[in-house]
């Protein structure tokens, strides 16, 4: 494996992109010398995908002679890390970057943008929404390598027992068949959602505004316009999670889970469905970890009668620090990254979806991961979360907001109206 990748690499990246033809303004061709190398890059990745990019580093190293110093974080500390590391001094040349912190780091000049290495058609070789994700005002922050989004995974066992063929295609048919499979004993509760007052929460609250018809803003493709969080689409969908609480599809603990632990409870059999990253089907269906592998469905998230589905947009990528000394060389490991023996090797090894439109339709390819047939549909019901500067502060208001729903027992429509007013007035950019 790691052979073809640098031989790979040694032809498309080298030949190409540190000669006159790959990428970028004149005036970056005029100062790329290969020779001007550092002895040595730093880049800080999140932990659970850091046995594949050592195959990665390693093909660099041999090709360049460039030593790469790979340090790793929990992706939860990440943020902190990035900007403590920046701060400090420390030399750091690649980040990590998750795919709602481009507008903050770009604002703050932390991370550069990539445009002048890169051709004009670079980003058509990606899945749309993995390429846009990393834009922010008009320019290219980062190189995704992880596409993903949120899936319904469901125990196709215990919908054929109940009688049923399909999953849900809404998601008042999920409460309808949550419903019949407790009454006939089938299982403790409908469905699990990560609720805690995390990200996670937001993610949810983003499938199901978008599965009901709603947006965050009026005019959502350009991230522009008056905020649409008071919207009767985005009630709507505040008051199914309220409901589904009060008439037990939803687990009651759903608000102390996050998007990570949700699992445990559908992987015990406890409930019917759980939504989740791509990474859940390989956990959900390890004999080692769950007692139902091998009977897990995966499917798009529910709809409405306003929209076939709606799900939120996940993955990232890599990001080049401000402050580095060897920025042309940075993006050189970022084009590596792009290369689709890499992210076969990153799909085997942490399955992380690729990011190459080209690898979905690999017929051996898929033939081995059947999940890439399975994911593809649901990226058109994809959506973004808010692009801003002010994301972490957005967020952490919505969170607050649908806990006192959650928690509380407030009244959804009252609790919408105050978030409209508090993020109208307070998240300018």
């Amino acid at each position: 494996m790691k052979k073809r990748i640098i031989s790979v690499f040694l032809v498309s990246s080298f030949v190409c992109g540190m000669c006159m033809g790959c990428g970028g303004t004149d005036n970056t061709q005029e100062t790329e010398d290969p020779d001007d190398k550092p002895d040595k890059l730093v880049i800080l990745m999140s932990s659970e995908g850091t046995g594949p990019m050592e195959n990665a580093v390693a093909a660099f190293e041999e090709e360049t002679g460039i030593e790469i110093e790979l340090l790793s974080e929990a992706y939860d500390n990440m943020h902190n890390k990035i900007m403590t590391m920046v701060a400090g001094g420390s030399q750091l040349d690649i980040v990590s970057l998750d795919t709602v912190w481009p507008a903050e780091f770009a604002n703050s000049e932390l991370i550069l943008p990539l445009d002048d290495y890169l051709d004009d058609d670079f980003g058509s070789q990606f899945v749309d929404i993995a390429w846009d994700q990393l834009r922010y005002d008009g320019k290219q922050y980062g190189i995704p390598t992880g596409n993903d989004a949120k899936w319904l995974y469901y125990n196709k066992e215990i919908l054929e027992e109940a009688g049923y063929s399909e999953p849900p295609s809404t998601w008042d048919e999920l409460t309808e068949m949550s419903l019949d499979m407790q009454e006939k004993g089938l299982v403790k509760y409908g469905l699990a959602l990560g609720a805690s007052q995390s990200e996670g929460l937001t993610c949810d609250f983003t499938s199901l505004l978008y599965g009901f018809g709603g947006q965050y803003r009026e005019n959502d493709a350009e991230a522009s316009g008056e905020w649409q969080l008071d919207s009767e689409s985005a009630v709507a969908a505040v008051n199914w999670l309220k409901e589904s609480l009060q008439n037990g599809v939803l687990d009651p603990a759903s608000i102390t889970y996050t998007d990570r632990n949700v699992m445990n409870t559908f992987m015990a059999g406890d409930v019917a469905f759980v939504t989740g990253w791509s990474s859940y089907w390989t956990t959900t269906n390890s004999e080692e970890e769950s007692a139902v592998a091998g009977k897990v469905g995966m499917t798009m998230l529910p709809g409405s009668e306003n929209a076939v589905s709606g799900s939120v947009a996940g993955g990232g990528g890599f990001a080049v620090v401000s402050t580095t000394a060897s920025e042309k060389w940075a993006v050189e490991f970022l084009k590596l990254l792009c290369d689709p023996d890499v992210q076969k090797d990153f799909l085997s090894g942490v399955s992380q979806m690729p990011t190459l439109k080209d690898l979905y339709a690999d017929e051996e390819l898929v033939g081995e991961f059947p999940i890439l047939e399975m994911a593809y549909p649901q990226y058109e019901f994809a959506h973004f979360r808010p692009i801003l500067v002010q994301y972490q502060e957005w967020s952490t208001m919505v969170q607050e907001a649908l806990h006192e729903v959650m928690a509380n027992g407030a009244e959804p429509q009252d609790v919408m109206e105050e978030l409209q007013q508090k993020v109208t007035s307070q998240i300018t950019e």
